[in-house]
């Protein structure tokens, strides 16, 4: 744990380079799940090159720290306070320069779509409505649609693990379905470059229209949420009752019923999957003994929300018990920020602390 001296001499440091950083600060509602505990050090630097100077500060004198971006995909506890945590929120600058676009890490992968728009670009219209910064984008190769991220990516510059500034091809970050090289903790990433190869404007223009009506027809964006919870490529429902003969045939007689085109057709502008949320929970009480507190989406069980009804226990214990349902087979896609980062904990959060610990141990 970072000690008080550490605390102090680091913030003689970020005062005298006029680095921008706030102390204790309360990160909760800023957050996408509008979760998080008080940080003692929130840093954002306002240029790669400052952001380099924080990093370098940080790697020679050994201390801690976590970088984010949107938290789109990250879930930060209330019950703890954490040491250092940067953000690349201030990190914007983009380049277009022959058929080639660098946009540096904090840039919304939102904004981008547009940018590839603008010049008539192909390829990145699958990206419309992920809520992620280019770089949480290119950490766990983003995509929808079949899009993904990594598809026009040329090369990443980043801060590798001995601290130099490094630049990798395509082929060296080793993009697979939603994982990289990035998730091995070994590189910072500080921007990406992009081809723009050319296509047309208008097919381009329906597509993005297209995919975000859809994003948002199937997507939970009422309530705060982290998106899929479980990084699973066929259907949840069918994969938790799949052991259940009886329950499967249940599944597949709603559907029928419930996903045929007529009705798809009359529930287009609000669809819903309330019908296997309640197939699922009584499915988990008369052959599993298990209930939740937690109230999953109407849009999918598989959507992580925050309703403001329940505690970070039940939260926890939903997502642990979902995934052993799931008998560990599909990793867990949102990141629960835990370990060196943590400055403190409530004491009476300690339990549940070792507990969530204890879980993501056994999934790595």
């Amino acid at each position: 744990m970072i000690s008080e001296k550490e605390l102090n001499e680091l913030n003689d440091f970020l005062e005298k380079e006029n680095c921008l950083f706030f102390k204790d600060y309360v990160i909760k509602y800023e957050t996408y799940f509008k979760t998080g505990g008080k940080i003692k050090f929130f840093l954002t630097p306002i240029s790669i090159d400052q952001f380099k100077l924080v990093v370098n500060y940080l790697f020679k004198n050994k201390l801690d720290y976590k970088i984010i971006g949107f938290t789109s995909n990250l879930l930060l506890l209330d019950e703890v306070e954490y040491s250092i945590i940067i953000s690349t929120k201030n990190l914007v600058k983009v380049e277009v320069e022959d058929n080639m676009v660098s946009v540096e890490s904090g840039y919304a992968l939102s904004n981008l779509v547009r940018v590839a728009l603008m010049h008539q670009a192909k390829g990145f219209e699958g990206l419309e409505g992920i809520p992620a910064s280019l770089g949480g984008a290119i950490f766990m190769n983003a995509g929808a649609y079949g899009h993904s991220v990594s598809d026009n990516l040329v090369s990443v510059d980043c801060i590798d693990e001995n601290n130099n500034h490094v630049t990798l091809s395509k082929e060296e970050c080793n993009f697979s379905y939603r994982t990289s090289v990035f998730k091995s903790g070994s590189y910072i990433i500080l921007s990406g470059k992009f081809r723009l190869p050319k296509g047309d404007r208008e097919e381009i223009a329906r597509k993005i229209e297209t995919y975000h009506i859809a994003r948002h027809s199937y997507q939970d964006f009422v309530y705060p949420n982290l998106g899929s919870m479980i990084s699973i490529p066929i259907n949840l429902y069918q994969r938790i009752l799949k052991n259940d003969k009886v329950y499967t045939m249940r599944y597949w007689f709603l559907k029928y019923i419930h996903k045929n085109p007529l009705m798809k057709l009359i529930n287009r502008k609000k669809p819903n999957q309330l019908v296997f949320n309640k197939l699922q929970l009584k499915y988990l009480k008369s052959k599993k003994n298990i209930e939740f507190d937690y109230n999953m989406s109407i849009k999918s069980s598989n959507i992580l929300i925050n309703d403001g009804t329940v505690d970070t226990k039940e939260i926890m214990n939903y997502v642990f018990t979902t995934y052993h349902l799931l008998d560990k087979e599909y990793h867990i896609e949102n990141e629960i920020l835990i370990g060196p980062t943590v400055y403190s904990i409530n004491d009476n959060f300690k339990e549940t602390y070792h507990y969530i610990s204890s879980e993501l141990n056994q999934t790595k």
